[in-house]
């Protein structure tokens, strides 16, 4: 399927879902159907909403603070961190001046941790002040952090890629807690999601270019990812796999770039739903709100035309929508020296 019959049917699917939410039958809602979405037809009828309008060139790394009720997320080209508070509708804006591509939670809520071309950094939400960590990637100029997560033991993990994402040059990295950091795994060309299953034994890790979700056997005690699978081979699903969380039942949601669409992976790979979103690159999602029952959904403008902004007008915005199944609570990074952002 080319990435304009992409877009077409993430139309078709999000028109579908609106007619349901009505109650009302539609053409979409039976074309969808007959291409075998029945999951999405006969499933929820939750409505994906606006939680901020914008136009993020790259908007990624959505995170939930449950301490504040604050919702983070970047935009990785503008290097720029949002935060906003649940039930406020304007963000508070932090320049970083660089690319930054993932933040995580600490103990302290005002600071976070934050994987940026320039490296790991301890960042100041009320000053945007940074303190500097380390930085594995500063003999490659052409690389940068992109997606990273903190494990159930407090460690940040962080992939890289390379800018063209042409070669299969990037890495996992795990920055432990006394700041020391080791390359687990490398050879990708687009290190994107992360996340772990509710009891600890599996990690997954997402390369886009590839059409991957891999698994790692996981050790929380030693931090130890090893034998790499392939959890889900997502060729054959519409777009490309970006960021992805973890419910709380161990289903796995992943953003599916040029796709329009989460799709809802079971524990052993099985696609089980497919959830259409009013913009064709969704880029990643995390769980929030009261109880953890909200879904929040980043997007991405970069590299849409004029005409498909026009037709796609939340393109960029960061959206929500009502999870049946919750997730579970962001772990801070737990950095054992003192260090003051």
């Amino acid at each position: 399927m080319s990435r304009d019959d992409q877009i077409r049917h993430g139309i078709l699917l999000f028109e579908a879902l609106v007619d349901m939410a009505s109650g009302t039958p539609s053409k979409s809602e039976a074309l969808l159907q007959r291409r075998g979405d029945r999951a999405v037809a006969d499933g929820s009828r939750n409505v994906t909403s606006l939680f901020w309008r914008g136009r993020a060139r790259l908007g990624e790394g959505p995170l939930w603070d449950s301490r504040i009720d604050t919702l983070y997320w970047v935009d990785i080209l503008a290097g720029t961190v949002f935060a906003q508070a649940a039930g406020t509708g304007r963000p508070t804006r932090i320049d970083v001046g660089t690319q930054v591509g993932c933040l995580g939670l600490t103990d302290d809520p005002q600071v976070l941790v934050a994987g940026m071309r320039t490296g790991w950094h301890l960042l100041d939400v009320r000053t945007g002040g940074r303190t500097f960590l380390a930085d594995p990637e500063a003999d490659r100029p052409d690389c940068r952090f992109n997606d990273g997560s903190v494990d159930p033991a407090g460690r940040f993990w962080t992939g890289s890629l390379e800018d063209g994402e042409t070669r299969p040059v990037g890495r996992l990295y795990r920055l432990d807690s006394g700041g020391a950091y080791t390359v687990v795994d490398q050879g990708f060309y687009c290190s994107n999601g992360i996340d772990w299953s509710p009891d600890g034994r599996w990690m997954y890790f997402v390369d886009s270019r590839d059409d991957v979700i891999y698994r790692y056997t996981f050790n929380v005690e030693s931090g130890a990812a090893v034998g790499r699978q392939v959890f889900a081979d997502t060729s054959s699903i519409p777009g490309i796999p970006d960021g992805l969380r973890v419910d709380a039942a161990g289903d796995v949601w992943c953003a599916f770039w040029d796709g329009a669409r989460l799709t809802r992976f079971t524990p052993d790979g099985a696609v089980a739903e497919q959830v259409p979103v009013p913009v064709p690159r969704p880029t990643s999602v995390a769980f929030g709100g009261p109880g953890l029952h909200t879904m929040y959904i980043t997007s991405a403008t970069t590299g849409l035309t004029e005409a498909q902004l026009a037709e796609w007008p939340l393109s960029g915005s960061v959206l929500r929508r009502a999870a049946s199944t919750p997730g579970r609570p962001s772990t801070p990074f737990r950095l054992a020296r003192e260090v003051t952002a």
